[in-house]
């Protein structure tokens, strides 16, 4: 999968460091599932152990990278795949020295097309704190659209923060 400036790609051994950088942005945490570090041996088992089939591991996780260079820009995640109704949930994480180009934009428009006409997914949904506009700005550039605010859902230090729900319906031109 690729467009002019990026590809996607399943991970590398040589991607450990880049994603153990990301992983361990503590400011992050709040925007994804983990609380915790992970280490570059985990991270490291992790792409040793790669499984690309959605289908059985209910999960897929592709590295965005520069279609010259080769260098991982960020990665994109499907999870909580669910192979009846044919959707899954999509986080998506752009390595802070390259945020702001167009990036993350173009990956989920790549990945709305590998999901749509590889896998046969029929929508894909994101979890988007209320708080954080340069990820609702992404989404909804890439046809997302918000469906539902879930109050209180992620835990903020002491307090907690709502979320909106993002679906994007995939159709045969990856348009709502």
């Amino acid at each position: 999968m690729a467009t002019p400036d990026i590809i996607l790609r399943a991970p590398e051994p040589s991607d450990v460091d880049a994603m153990y950088v990301w992983e361990n942005i503590e400011s992050e945490w709040i925007h994804g599932i983990s609380r915790a570090p992970l280490s570059r041996q985990f991270l490291w088992d992790y792409v040793q152990s790669y499984n690309p089939d959605i289908f059985s591991v209910g999960q897929l996780r592709l590295i965005i990278a520069d279609a010259v260079s080769g260098e991982a820009l960020g990665c994109v995640d499907l999870y909580e795949f669910d192979s009846l109704n044919r959707r899954a949930g999509v986080g998506i994480v752009i390595a802070p020295c390259h945020r702001g180009r167009g990036i993350a934009t173009e990956a989920l428009d790549m990945l709305s097309h590998y999901c749509f006409y590889q896998v046969g997914m029929h929508q894909l949904w994101a979890h988007v704190a209320v708080g954080n506009k340069p990820s609702q700005s992404v989404f909804e550039a890439c046809g997302y659209r918000i469906s539902g605010r879930l109050r209180s859902w992620i835990r903020t230090g002491e307090s907690y923060a709502d979320v909106f729900v993002y679906q994007r319906l995939l159709t045969p031109d990856c348009q709502e």
